[in-house]
This record gives C-alpha cells, sequence and structure tokens, in this order.
C-alpha cells in the first residue's frame, strides 16, 4: 500500500489491519436497529431506542476511542429508502405495530399526500441521526462521524439539510466519473467536505463478471481509475476516494453471489500491473490536482 501511494485502509476491511498499527482506517458501524426496521429506518420513536443505540456505540466506538490511526465511523451503508420515502411509509402502516407507526398514523391523520409522507421520513430520519450521533460522540468524542455512505451521487435536499451535523459526508457513486454538480450541491446545502466510500471498474473474463462499471479491458482499468480519482480530487469538497475492492472476489461468488473481475490483485495475491502503475501515477500528482496547480488527467475511459 505504501509503495503504491494508499493512504487509509477502506471500509470493510480485514479488522487486523486496523491494530497493526501502520495505516489510518475507518469502521463501518451496524446495528442500531436497521436490521429490524422499516427498510432500514429503526423504530426511532420506540422507548428502547435510545437505550439500543447506547449499547451499539459502547460496544463498537468505546474500544476504539483512543486510537491515533482510526479517522472516524461511518453510521451505515447505503440505507435502501433515499427515494422511496412515500412507499416507505407504505411499509410503516403495513407493518407490525411499533411507536413508529403509531406516529405515522398521527401525523398522516391531517393530511395523507405524497408531501407530508416525505415530511414524516425525513422529521424520522432526523430523530435517526439526532440520537445515533449523540450516543457515538458520547463513547467516542475523539473521532469523525463519517456519514451514511448512501448510494448514489443524487439525494434529496431534506436529506442533505439533515446531514449537517456529520464531520464529513460520504456517497458511494458507480460511475465514469462522479457527477460534478451533484457534489456542488452537497457541499452547498451541508457544507461538509465529501468522501466517495465506493467505486471501481471492472473486465468480464477470469470466470468473473465485469462489476457496476465496465471497461473495455484490463489497461482500461488504468485509465478509468486516473479518470475518476482526479477529476473528484479536482473538486475543492472531495478528500477522499476509496476503491471497492483490494481483492478480485471468488469465482463461485462471496455470499450474495457477487464475482466481480474488480480487485487490485487476483485472488492469488498478483497484482494488475495497468491499474497499479495508473494508482501509483495518480497518486503522486493528487496533492498538486486537488490544490488546483495540476490540471486533472482528462482522458475518458471507454466504459459502459
Amino acid at each position: 500500500m505504501d509503495s503504491w501511494g494508499f493512504n487509509t485502509v477502506g471500509n470493510w476491511s480485514e479488522p487486523r489491519l486496523w491494530d497493526a498499527g501502520k495505516k489510518a482506517y475507518q469502521v463501518n458501524l451496524g446495528g442500531w436497529g436497521m436490521r429490524e426496521g422499516y427498510l432500514g429506518m429503526p423504530d426511532v420513536y420506540g422507548e428502547e431506542f435510545p437505550l439500543l443505540a447506547d449499547r451499539e456505540a459502547a460496544a463498537q466506538c468505546a474500544p476504539r476511542k483512543d486510537d491515533p490511526w482510526l479517522l472516524g465511523y461511518f453510521i451505515a451503508n447505503e440505507p435502501p429508502w433515499p427515494g422511496r420515502e412515500v412507499f416507505l411509509v407504505d411499509v410503516i402502516l403495513g407493518g407490525r405495530p411499533s411507536a413508529l407507526q403509531r406516529e405515522a398514523r398521527a401525523f398522516l391523520a391531517a393530511g395523507d399526500t405524497p408531501e407530508r409522507r416525505r415530511e414524516f421520513v425525513y422529521r424520522a430520519f432526523e430523530r435517526f441521526l439526532e440520537v445515533t450521533m449523540a450516543a457515538i460522540r458520547r463513547h467516542d468524542p475523539n473521532h469523525l462521524i463519517l456519514g451514511l455512505r448512501f448510494g448514489g451521487a443524487r439525494l434529496p435536499v431534506e436529506m442533505l439539510r439533515a446531514c449537517r451535523g456529520f464531520d464529513v459526508f460520504s456517497l458511494n457513486v458507480y460511475a465514469v466519473q462522479p457527477d460534478l454538480k451533484s457534489l456542488d450541491e452537497i457541499q452547498r446545502v451541508t457544507g461538509r467536505p465529501i468522501v466517495i466510500g465506493e467505486f471501481h471498474f471492472g473486465v468480464p473474463g477470469r470466470g468473473l463478471a465485469a462489476g457496476l462499471v465496465q471497461v473495455r479491458d484490463l489497461a482500461e482499468r488504468g485509465t478509468a481509475y486516473r479518470y475518476y480519482v482526479e477529476q473528484a480530487a479536482a473538486h475543492p469538497a472531495v478528500i477522499g476516494t476509496t476503491w471497492f475492492q483490494w481483492i478480485d472476489q471468488p469465482c463461485t461468488g462471496r455470499m450474495d453471489g457477487e464475482n466481480y473481475n474488480i480487485g487490485v490483485v487476483d485472488v492469488t495475491d498478483r497484482p494488475y500491473p495497468d491499474l497499479v502503475d495508473a494508482m501509483r501515477e495518480t497518486h503522486r500528482r493528487l496533492p498538486a490536482v486537488h490544490a488546483g496547480t495540476l490540471a486533472p488527467f482528462a482522458t475518458r475511459p471507454r466504459a459502459q
């Protein structure tokens, strides 16, 4: 990682790397009742929710509060409901009895419209953030809250307003390049720096699928990496991008069947030289690109 210019251990990595004391790292938190909730929305109005949040933060954050190698925490990863707020209310109203359901019915008694449903969802989301962030800061006041790693670049403005309490806004963007207008909007509304938590480029072959963004061949992965990362780094709010992932996925598939050819190395630990050479060159240039003293790499890759 040092010789290739990587300065941070990415999300989802082996926890033993966190404790090596050699590289900065990030932790993705779990729990908060999201799995038992409605499309990832916990029962935020239930009496148990603050107690649950406190237990989760105590278990996951308190042991790392004095670690100088830790950058901070992602609260969660890609909640599935943004952009589906009206449907989320359907799920809440049709689900099991809960305090969240009672609150929804009471709120919508004054009028059940798409606009009011959205308003209710974002009130609940603000409650979720208020409780979880307070718990994290209570058990670890020393590290950053890095956001929720939203999926996709275009997010409702209500979502962005609710996220002003983060230290860093994070999102995963699988595309040829991040949408610069969306990054402008995130920066304008939240006032926060931005981390892109996941992106990749793949090629079908070796019994593997291409991944979420496909390029022409292995050599073109290097071109795609340079274009994506340097175009992102040229934006004044972007402070980091994270490639997903270090090693190719198994040809028989991981737990959900994904079997993408997206590694920096293959399953026998052999590096992909075109990608590694491109990474090394771009990482060398990034401080000047971000400072605006060097133009970002401008060759757009052949991708689909």
